[in-house]
């Protein structure tokens, strides 16, 4: 009866040392951020969706940090694989901008649903989750649902870099079946600047192990030398502007003052303020009234045309039904956001006028060394003006890489898919170039499963051990033809039976909030023996000095001192300059938030571009790359 009452206060005064999260293992397991419902999403079971959202810390918090401060946390959405495939894989995916969410990507391009038009959801095809994992991430912080103090807001892609390598040590804590996943970085626009400097971060990085397999990069902006200059190329190309006519004649010199403004600029930052006026001088020639409006060229998109001084900036037509969405309370609580104070926004100004990048170089310098670690795919659509396929050709052309410059003979192959021409494919040293056809600067928007097989290509999945879903779609890259195994079979990727909930169970979502609660339960468990365990140890040992006390001292055994320390991780250095940036040296896709959509300062917004008060086009940035 003794044995049992000390067996009894004992676990009474380990109890708040368990669950005291100062000391205890970390409270938000897997099971805290599953989305088990997501408003107007419907459920199909031929289209099991199992998501998990939230936020993690991008920073390592100092032992001095006070209660009430802010530490930058990123958000993220993770859609698992819906079907199995020859292994498993994870694709992190990045918008652009600089500041835009990765909700772009989730909700228009690469994702499980669209905007159904009638305030709800509808689930679509061609989704990257259906044979892979995907991880939206919203960064850098204060990017999106992510957060951050308005004093830690980034100013280098390098320190962008390393919040992704803290976030993605906080993400296997919570999720350590990705820790050793096979892994792909993906994106596009302003992604062309993040990605590189990732996944740099990622193969140099002694505190992550990340297995990083390849970077795929979306009409991507990497390299004003050649980008620039490929502006008129490309018009002159696509027959926007005429040989011989007054308006290149105009946009020529003022090409001139940009190159004179590059070859002075050493290192080439990503962005060149004296040069943004390019693109902006071709979208003014081309601004005709018509109707008496004003309209002009959706740079994005140069088969349509749309009112100045937007010109595409408010397309593609589903963003104002993803802010009326995104902003509605039980949308915000069942994505685990609620942490985040305001109300979301696409792409966020404060974001991109903090990352000045002046220390920062092009992200086409640090090409040839990723190169060398991993392969890289560039695909451009060949529909879009702000970060044409011309440019992406230059670039390739003027880059040297492993031992030689350019592609040099390799092939050209034709690719094609469900028997239609979807553009070009050619490979060589590591890197992928791919012209898609009918495609704009989203192209996952316009040709989903063009951009699926795509990317199901790049990654090396064994076509031959796909069934069902997409997987039976026809394609080809010259002789290399898709095997087609059935056009049906099992609709999900099913768990292993011995761990997780039962197949005619896994589409409930009370199931899956048990399954995971399980898991944490099963922790506490452990812990609580854990603790049990050292507790009788410990006492154990304290009747045993006991002993050896009363022994002459020539009989002790030395006892082994074991110091308790932890390990801390500086946080980023944050010291860079925060001089306001260079007029024109944002490179991202500059959007108005829809009338009725203000944030809560009530003002009209445009995010990311200049100053708020810059109301015309050729006085804004180039606008917001996503």
């Amino acid at each position: 009866m003794l044995w049992a009452a000390q067996w009894t206060t004992g676990l009474i005064l380990l109890i708040p040392f368990l669950f005291n999260p100062a000391i205890a293992a970390p409270a938000a397991g897997a099971a805290s951020f599953y989305v088990s419902d997501l408003p107007n999403l419907p459920h199909n079971k031929t289209h099991p969706l199992h998501i998990f959202a939230g936020h993690l810390p991008s920073e390592a918090t100092p032992h001095s940090a006070s209660s009430t401060e802010i530490i930058s946390n990123l958000y993220f959405v993770l859609t698992k694989a819906r079907r199995s495939a020859d292994r498993e894989r994870l694709i992190i995916w990045f918008n652009g901008g600089p500041g835009c969410s990765s909700f772009d990507g989730l909700m228009m391009e690469v994702g499980p649903w669209r905007v159904d038009g009638k305030g709800g959801l509808k689930l679509a095809d061609g989704g990257w989750e259906e044979y892979a994992n995907v991880l939206y991430i919203d960064q850098p912080p204060g990017t999106g649902f992510s957060y951050a103090s308005t004093d830690k807001y980034l100013h280098e892609l390098t320190d962008a870099s390393q919040h992704v390598i803290q976030f993605l040590l906080n993400f296997y804590d919570v999720f350590p079946e990705f820790k050793t996943m096979d892994t792909y970085l993906a994106g596009e626009s302003y992604a062309g600047q993040y990605i590189p400097y990732i996944a740099d971060a990622i193969l140099k990085s002694t505190r992550i192990s990340t297995p990083l397999k390849g970077a795929a990069i979306g009409n991507g902006w990497m390299d004003g030398r050649t980008q620039y200059p490929a502006y008129v190329e490309f018009s002159v190309k696509e027959g926007l502007l005429k040989e011989g006519s007054q308006e290149l004649a105009e946009t020529n010199r003022v090409l001139e003052r940009c190159m004179k403004a590059m070859n002075t600029t050493s290192p080439l930052p990503p962005s060149i303020g004296d040069c943004e006026s390019v693109l902006s001088t071709i979208v003014d020639s081309l601004t005709k009234p018509v109707n008496g409006k004003e309209m002009c060229i959706n740079i994005y998109d140069i088969r349509l045309t749309d009112e100045a001084p937007a010109c595409g900036m408010n397309w593609p037509p589903d963003l104002s039904s993803i802010y009326t969405y995104l902003r509605r309370p039980e949308v915000v609580g069942a994505l685990h956001a609620t942490a985040h104070a305001e109300a979301w926004v696409e792409c966020q100004n404060r974001v991109s006028h903090a990352l000045t990048n002046h220390k920062s170089p092009a992200s086409v310098t640090l090409l040839p060394s990723i190169l060398e670690k991993i392969p890289i795919m560039l695909f451009h659509g060949d529909q879009d003006l702000i970060c044409n396929y011309v440019g992406a050709e230059r670039l390739i052309e003027s880059l040297e890489w492993n031992g030689f410059k350019g592609l040099g003979a390799a092939q050209t192959r034709n690719w094609t898919v469900d028997g239609t021409p979807a553009g070009t494919w050619v490979s060589a040293r590591n890197l992928t170039y791919v012209k898609v056809f009918g495609a704009s600067h989203m192209v996952p928007y316009d040709v989903p499963h063009v951009s699926h097989d795509m990317m199901l290509r790049f990654m090396g999945v064994d076509f031959s051990a796909l069934a069902g879903g997409t997987a039976h779609i026809p394609s080809s890259v010259g002789e290399d033809v898709k095997p087609i195994i059935s056009a049906v079979g099992p609709p999900a990727n099913p768990p292993p039976p011995e761990t997780s909930p039962s197949e005619g169970a896994k589409d409930d979502p009370a199931v899956w909030d048990a399954y995971y609660n399980a898991g944490s339960a099963a922790l506490a468990l452990l812990l609580i023996g854990l603790a049990l365990g050292g507790f009788f140890y410990f006492r154990s040992r304290s009747k045993r000095k006991a002993m050896l006390r009363r022994l002459p001292v020539s009989t002790r055994e030395e006892e082994e001192t074991i110091p308790l320390s932890q390990s801390i991780r500086d946080p980023d250095d944050d010291n860079t300059s925060t001089q306001t940036r260079r007029t024109g040296s944002i490179k991202g896709k500059e959007r108005e938030v829809p009338s009725g959509q203000n944030g809560s300062n009530g003002q009209t917004i445009f995010e990311v571009g200049d100053s708020d008060d810059e109301d015309d086009y050729r006085d804004r940035d180039t606008g917001r790359r996503t």
